[in-house]
């Protein structure tokens, strides 16, 4: 490397020396002569006198020879004036060398002649600047050392030192020359110290020790920056200064670049506390410009990187991100530019600390890029965000990888951003009008609303929809209507009615769009959802009141038909649900006259025949009016729903008037319709019913076992019973006969059932006088009420006992009918087989212990024996028989029918002993009568029988 040309020609001026005053000489090359000569400010004069007078002088003075005090005084000062001379004239190098050689003898003379003169410290000075001028550095370093060794504290060791560490470096000896130019730095002279930092910087990098030369090119920079900002000016040191940045340029470039000059900034205090920013932002671009010079483009731009991540507070940040930006585009690398853009947002946007910190003047240069930017990434996320979504949608699905809600979310805060720079009221004035103009507040709110509802923010789109639709100035908008926006809103409302007060903000919004944005094309479908909405809520009032508001609209030219229609559709429900069913027929007949789906019309249709058979079951209406509402359902509208209950309401008419062969008429023409309804099993009822009423047995029989077959086994029981009633009663004895024996023969159960039907059969052979078959069915009743002993009751029980009695009584009839006759044995035994199987019954009558049949059936055993005695008594002689025979034969039959008689007496007590029960009726009363003929002792007493009798009373 060259030696550094401002190292000599920045110190012409600054050296004092005490003595003469010279001017200054300046040469065309760096030199030890191109320093200043000593300050003549001290020798005053009343007169000024020529130095080529003075010399004539002193020469003058020296020929008189002086005392060797003033003679010493006179060549010293006239060493000064040769010395001044030389350095004023302007003479060829040749002749200019042969008087830098003369001077040194006269110095090397006067050194010799006055060893102890106290001018030798600026004569040796002197001489080693002419040893200098004439190249002999050995020489001067010789004389520089006696100064620093013999006056050590003499006021010009600072420059002495830097004269001789100028040597050192001149000659590559960087180790001599560091410690030299750093014992410039002990001294006194700022002028020197400043470029002996320089210098010593300088070392350091010959040494390679970087980060030491970097310190001291540092402090360099610090010490002139700190005098540019004292006096203002930058012209004393501003070549110093491109020096010394251009070399630490050089320096941090051989370590670490950026990073190094951001360690250095922070290892190195400045004078002042801070290093103002500006110039460390100089220092930075100035490494950045410096690496660019040399290829190093990555590490240029990472110095601006470093700069702005340390003071991103600052405008100048602001401008190197800028710069970051531009070379990346210069580049043609969109991907990192686009980076630096996201970065200039985040550190120079609305919330930054930049933003918060920054005047407003520097808050308005930034603007144009941060709307710039913001615009942009908005709009990428914002489209990118719309893509995914038609993407999902056309799919049918989302996956894990296509959320277009993130990219939503990730477009808010941009617009937010765009719009808080816009609506500043201040930035505004100070931004460029052109730059406003380009940007659209109302569409960027209506981005922004979009955003919020495409990132399911929706209570903020709401609000801002809302603003936009109703509220706001949007005359600059240009993707959306205020109709637009307000649709948004309701859109929104309405998807979220779980919300806090939602569906309350939802009829707002309904209200409100329907209100102000009627020609909106949405807007009559609102208006039929409000009223939808009141139908829902079961405020069919309003539906009446309102449904106006949609069947008229204001707008006749673009009101839809399909609409009104479900408008009156809603009217006419509300009529029907308010029971309002003559209002109703009235609208559904008006509908029915418009073009209908299929489906609509069949619904208004049974509707229609709903209201006309509702109006028929309203309370207090007349009859006839029902009859009227019922028969014209019926004629009208044969095929609706409600024909079955309008015929089945006529038919409960009908019977209620009694008319029952005109219900019947009804009922059997509508179980030919409906024969296998829920009303089918209560129309055959009514109709048997009315068979009843009108006394149509057989019918109602007929249709019974008809039933009866449709139904299951319990079904046709009761079916086969009542048939058998019905036939009956119909004067069919034959076809009850049939009934019965077929009830009695299938059905045992239900015992007491069953026991009745076997009665009725008992008393129907009675009437046709057919005792055998009578008497076949008392059997069969005594029968199974043995049988089903557990299951009889009273009524059954006494079925049996009569049944027995009747049976004892045929038998005891035929017993009567028997004459004992010879041969007696055989006639005896054919009368005692009568008498005990009459008795056998007899018995199982009073078995059951019935009241009445009991004191019969007693006295009937009673008679049997009673009768058995007389017949034996009463029978036929054997007519062989002598008179003793006869009469002993006589005695014998007395035996044998004394037993008989003595039974019947018992029998005959027994019964008369009911009375102890309280119980009194004919039988006892006959059995106290057989009783006084028998016992006449005992019984032949009218108060004694009787007063039994009274007792059982």
């Amino acid at each position: 490397m060259m030696r550094p040309k401002y190292s000599l020609l920045l110190l012409s001026g600054l050296l004092l020396l005490p003595g003469c005053s010279y001017q200054q000489a300046s040469t065309a090359r760096p030199r030890l002569a191109d320093l200043p000569a000593f300050d003549r400010s001290i020798l005053q004069s009343d007169a000024p006198v020529s130095e080529q007078q003075l010399d004539q002088l002193y020469q003058q003075i020296l020929t008189l020879q002086p005392a060797a005090e003033t003679r010493q005084k006179i060549l010293y000062r006239l060493s000064q004036m040769y010395t001044r001379q030389l350095e004023q004239a302007e003479l060829p190098a040749d002749q200019e060398r042969v008087a830098l050689e003369q001077m040194v003898s006269r110095y090397q003379q006067l050194l010799v002649d006055y060893p102890q003169d106290p001018n030798n410290e600026l004569i040796r000075y002197q001489l080693s600047r002419s040893y200098d001028l004439l190249g002999q550095q050995d020489a001067c370093l010789e004389q520089l050392d006696i100064l620093l060794r013999d006056y050590p504290s003499a006021t010009f060791s600072s420059e002495i030192w830097f004269r001789k560490a100028d040597i050192h470096y001149s000659r590559s000896d960087y180790p001599l020359a560091l410690p030299a130019y750093l014992a410039v730095l002990q001294g006194s002279d700022a002028a020197l110290k400043l470029h002996a930092r320089y210098m010593a910087g300088w070392s350091y990098f010959k040494l390679q020790q970087f980060e030491a030369a970097d310190e001291q090119f540092l402090r360099v920079l610090d010490n002139s920056y700190t005098e540019l900002l004292a006096t203002g000016s930058e012209q004393p040191q501003q070549s110093l200064r491109d020096e010394v940045m251009r070399t630490l340029s050089i320096s941090l470039s051989y370590q670490q670049q950026g990073a190094s000059l951001q360690a250095l900034l922070k290892r190195v205090d400045y004078p002042g506390g801070e290093r103002p920013l500006p110039y460390v932002a100089q220092l930075y671009q100035h490494l950045a410009e410096f690496l660019v010079t040399k290829q190093l483009y990555t590490e240029s731009l990472q110095s601006y990187r470093l700069f702005v991540a340390d003071y991103a507070y600052s405008l100048t940040a602001a401008q190197f991100q800028l710069k970051l930006i531009e070379a990346y585009l210069q580049n043609a690398d969109a991907t990192a530019a686009l980076a630096e853009q996201q970065q200039y947002l985040q550190l120079f946007g609305p919330g930054s600390v930049f933003w918060q910190r920054a005047s407003v003047v520097e808050v308005a240069e930034v603007g144009p890029y941060l709307l710039q930017y913001l615009d942009y990434f908005a709009r990428q996320a914002y489209n990118a965000a719309l893509k995914q979504k038609q993407d999902s949608n056309s799919n049918g699905m989302a996956d894990a990888e296509n959320q277009p809600e993130l990219l939503f979310a990730t477009a808010i805060p941009l617009w937010q951003d765009m719009l808080s720079i816009l609506q500043d009221p201040i930035l505004a004035q100070a931004l460029p009008q052109s730059v406003l103009q380009q940007y659209s507040q109302a569409d960027l709110r209506y981005l922004l609303a979009e955003s919020y509802a495409g990132a399911a923010q929706e209570e903020d789109a709401l609000a801002l929809y809302t603003e936009l639709g109703y509220q706001a100035n949007i005359s600059d908008a240009s993707l959306f209507t205020a109709q637009d926006a307000a649709y948004k809103a309701l859109l929104l409302s309405q998807k979220n009615l779980q919300f806090a007060n939602g569906a309350q903000r939802a009829w707002q919004q309904q209200t409100q769009f329907v209100t102000r944005h009627s020609q909106h094309p949405a807007a009559q479908q609102v208006a039929l959802q409000q009223l939808q909405q009141r139908y829902n809520q079961q405020d069919y009032h309003a539906v009446l009141q309102h449904s106006s508001a949609v069947t008229d609209w204001p707008h006749p030219e673009s009101s839809q038909v399909s609409l009104e229609n479900e408008a009156r559709f809603l009217h006419s429900q509300s009529e029907l649900a308010l029971h309002d069913y003559a209002a109703a027929e009235r609208s559904i007949n008006a509908l029915l006259l418009q073009i209908l789906p299929a489906e609509r019309r069949n619904l208004l249709t049974t509707q229609l025949a709903s209201s006309i058979y509702q109006q028929a079951q309203q309370t207090n209406t007349p009859v006839l009016a029902v009859q009227g509402h019922l028969q014209r359902l019926l004629d009208t509208l044969p095929d609706s729903a409600y024909h079955q209950a309008a015929a089945f309401q006529q038919i409960e008419l009908v019977r209620a008037q009694a008319d029952y062969p005109a219900a019947i008429l009804l009922l059997t023409a509508f179980l030919q319709r409906y024969d296998n309804t829920e009303r089918t099993a209560t129309a055959n009822a009514m109709l048997l019913d009315s068979y009843e009423q009108a006394g149509r047995w057989p019918e109602a029989a007929a249709l019974l076992l008809t039933l009866a077959k449709q139904g299951d086994a319990e079904q046709q029981r009761e079916a086969q019973y009542l048939a058998a009633q019905y036939y009956q009663r119909a004067g069919d004895i034959a076809t009850a006969l049939d009934s019965w024996r077929s009830y009695a023969n299938r059905y045992h159960q239900p015992h007491l059932l069953a026991q009745e039907a076997r009665l009725q059969l008992v008393l129907l052979y009675q009437q046709q006088q057919d005792l055998y078959r009578q008497n076949f069915w008392r059997e069969k009743i005594i029968a199974f009420e043995q049988q089903f002993a557990e299951q009889g009751n009273a009524r059954s029980q006494q079925l049996a006992a009569q049944a027995a009695l009747d049976l004892g009584r045929h038998n005891s009839q035929l017993f009567a009918n028997v004459r004992l006759a010879h041969p007696l044995a055989k006639s005896l035994q054919q009368k005692r087989q009568h008498m005990t199987t009459a008795i056998k019954q007899f018995e199982q009558s009073m078995h059951y212990g019935i009241a009445g049949l009991l004191s019969e059936a007693q006295f009937q055993v009673a008679e049997l024996y009673q009768h058995m005695a007389k017949a034996i008594l009463e029978s036929d002689r054997p007519k062989t028989l002598d008179e003793l025979a006869l009469e002993e034969y006589q005695l014998l039959l007395e035996e044998q029918a004394y037993p008989f008689e003595e039974q019947a007496i018992a029998i005959y007590q027994q019964n008369t002993r009911l009375t102890q029960q309280q119980l009194w009726d004919s039988w006892i009363e006959q059995s106290f009568q057989r009783l006084s003929v028998l016992l006449p002792a005992k019984f032949n007493k009218t108060e004694s029988y009787r007063g039994v009798a009274d007792a059982a009373y």
